[in-house]
């Protein structure tokens, strides 16, 4: 399936990454606002055509979709172009900067017929899918999902995994930039949301920088979301717990999964057995790491692309959908406005 993309900043490498694993997707064409930006990606990834105008690649025949990874903000306008002149779109997650640019999108695609796909791809995540498994399974009484994102900005920075804008109030800070992860995967464990109680504070910088979430649910089952940018050391870990206390985490990024279920030592055989638990988590953390730096680690891309082409193959639903876009960011909204009035906000989807 031929495939354009718009934008070619760090976003449309990784992506690239991804389309080079996938045998039925070939990216023909390129377009950025700066077309030497441009012509520098095209040839780095041996890409044809390149263009300073999206326009112009929405000219191409047979064009399967195109892959937008540009910055939030062009986000609307963009899927909505593409929209009407019939061409689908896999777009980088946020879908957009609020509940309403995003329900714009969802109505365009929706009345031109195409298909969008939002790229959350953390739901691919190898540890994430097995996570969902035992969450789902029938020994396993989900009672709460807890996920623990803690990172220091300024290193983020250092090593070219943030930008210095990123803690600027108009691009909206960690909310937006790790919670979007979040609060998709709370959604995605979570079916029945209807409650949000956000309490943080602005300890660094000009946004909420270190806060918690705290989701109700219909169903009595209930999330949490930390996250912080001013942490001294990165931990980044997401939890499933059942009723009758069993707990399970996978540690990111190298995503080894492990079970809490050590029973507190009450004499020297308890201490043994705990300690050589213990021994076996730390063995398969620095196993995962090193099969890391012989293999990149699965980032959720390629699978997530594969399953779109599929559903567009089969005209079928896209594995990540408009709607599922849109009420992510509707959580978003309702966090932070939870922060900021410091009391508890009612969630209701679009």
């Amino acid at each position: 399936m031929n495939v354009g993309i718009i934008g070619c900043g760090r976003v449309a490498n990784i992506h690239m990454n991804a389309y080079k694993a996938i045998d039925n997707a070939k990216v023909v064409a390129v377009a950025d606002a700066d077309i030497n930006k441009a012509k520098a990606f095209a040839e780095t990834y041996k890409i044809e055509k390149v263009f300073s105008d999206c326009k112009e690649l929405f000219e191409i025949k047979d064009l399967g979709f195109v892959d937008i990874c540009t910055p939030t903000a062009t986000h609307e306008p963009l899927v909505c172009e593409a929209a009407k002149v019939g061409i689908n779109v896999l777009v980088e997650k946020p879908l957009g900067r609020s509940s309403q640019e995003c329900e714009r999108i969802v109505e365009t695609a929706r009345k031109h017929g195409i298909k969008v796909c939002v790229c959350h791809n953390q739901l691919f995540y190898p540890q994430v899918r097995r996570l969902k498994a035992i969450a789902d399974s029938e020994d396993f009484n989900l009672i709460s999902f807890r996920t623990f994102h803690r990172e220091n900005f300024e290193w983020l920075v250092a090593h070219g995994l943030a930008q210095p804008w990123n803690v600027n109030p108009e691009h909206g800070g960690i909310l937006w930039e790790v919670g979007t992860h979040l609060a998709y995967l709370q959604l995605h464990f979570l079916k029945d949301v209807n409650e949000v109680y956000a309490l943080g504070t602005k300890a660094k910088y000009s946004v909420w920088d270190d806060f918690i979430v705290l989701l109700r649910t219909v169903s009595e089952q209930w999330g949490i979301m930390e996250i912080s940018w001013v942490a001294k050391e990165s931990e980044i870990v997401y939890e499933i717990v059942s009723s009758d206390g069993k707990r399970v985490q996978t540690f990111l990024p190298h995503g080894y999964i492990i079970e809490r279920m050590q029973e507190k030592a009450a004499n020297v055989a308890g201490v043994i057995s705990n300690f050589l638990t213990d021994l076996r988590r730390l063995y398969r953390k620095w196993a995962k790491f090193t099969a890391d730096q012989i293999k990149k680690p699965n980032t959720g891309h390629p699978d997530l692309i594969s399953a779109y082409i599929k559903s567009l193959e089969e005209n079928a639903p896209p594995p990540v959908t408009g709607e599922d876009g849109r009420n992510t960011i509707r959580l978003l909204e309702c966090i932070e406005e939870s922060l900021n009035k410091q009391k508890p906000v009612k969630y209701t989807p679009w």
